[in-house]
């Protein structure tokens, strides 16, 4: 098998989707499934050592054992020589699957020795990844609701098989009746959970627009120590908030009012990718309706 490198927004999805797709249902413990995953940092040496140690048996439960890497662009140089080798050389019962965000950040020794594939993340895809993971029509419709523009995070779904309403029912309960700080603080612990970031953020967003403007500061201050990350996640939950929620939610608030504050919102997340101040777009975003 040439080993697939999927490069874009959904490639660590559509990654997962296809590992999935060959183990014949979710890779997470999965005895022929090896995860290379580095959720923050560098991919070093010593986990292509672990790979290439693990690789040189067969399969004990599929057809064969599939290896899920990435992103690529964190391979270190010494990382990736050394799975440049297993690369060239791939045991017939052993498929790699790569993924990264910008192909130019890829080693060319790496890039030339796989397939590409290039993925938006479409949402059909996703679907039909969820459903090979064994999840409900009920469950992949949610999740969907969840994704918005952001379909790489349906590898929180697929990298394990989750139960995501009842996840539901429990995050809803715990942030109903938190005070602002301790939601902001949730907020930031879940960030990178599609799941738990909407919930806490849906009460976070509403707890906010009934603070006082000091409170407000604050929280904007407490969110911009986490880092721009969660700074992102906020204004994105914001305005899909103010989008979808907020016209029931608040039905005095004027809709011109709503749609100018939403796109504040989104043009912030932008902004934030050159180098904004995140606690100032913070503030602004939150005290947007409320300036004279």
């Amino acid at each position: 098998m040439i080993p697939q490198l999927y490069v874009g927004p959904g490639a660590r999805a559509a990654a997962l989707a296809q590992a999935a797709s060959e183990l014949g249902g979710s890779p997470a413990g999965h005895p022929d499934a090896w995860w290379g995953v580095a959720e923050a940092g560098e991919l070093g040496i010593d986990r292509v050592r672990e790979l290439i140690l693990w690789a040189r048996y067969g399969p004990v439960r599929a057809a064969r054992k599939v290896a899920v890497i990435g992103p690529a662009e964190r391979l270190t140089r010494e990382a990736a020589n050394a799975l440049l080798k297993l690369l060239e050389e791939m045991p017939p019962h052993l498929g790699a699957i790569l993924f990264a965000e910008a192909l130019d950040r890829v080693l060319p020794t790496v890039r030339s020795r796989c397939a590409l594939g290039w993925c938006p993340g479409a949402l059909s895809q996703i679907q039909a990844a969820l459903r090979t993971a064994g999840y409900t029509e009920e469950e992949i419709a949610f999740i969907a609701s969840l994704l918005d523009d952001r379909v790489e995070d349906a590898a929180a779904f697929l990298a394990e098989r989750r139960d995501p309403l009842q996840e539901w029912q429990e995050a809803e309960a715990m942030a109903r009746g938190l005070p602002l700080a301790e939601l902001v603080a949730q907020f930031a612990s879940h960030a990178a959970d599609p799941l738990r970031r909407r919930a806490f953020g849906r009460h976070l967003i509403q707890t906010l627009s009934r603070a006082t403007a000091d409170e407000v500061l604050s929280a904007a201050d407490q969110l911009a120590r986490d880092g721009k990350g969660t700074v992102a996640a906020f204004l994105g939950e914001l305005a899909r908030f103010l989008a979808v929620e907020a016209p029931t939610a608040w039905p005095t608030l004027p809709p011109d009012v709503l749609l100018s504050w939403a796109r504040k919102a989104s043009l912030s997340r932008g902004e934030l990718d050159d180098n904004a101040n995140p606690r100032l777009l913070a503030e602004v975003v939150v005290l947007w309706p409320r300036r004279s």
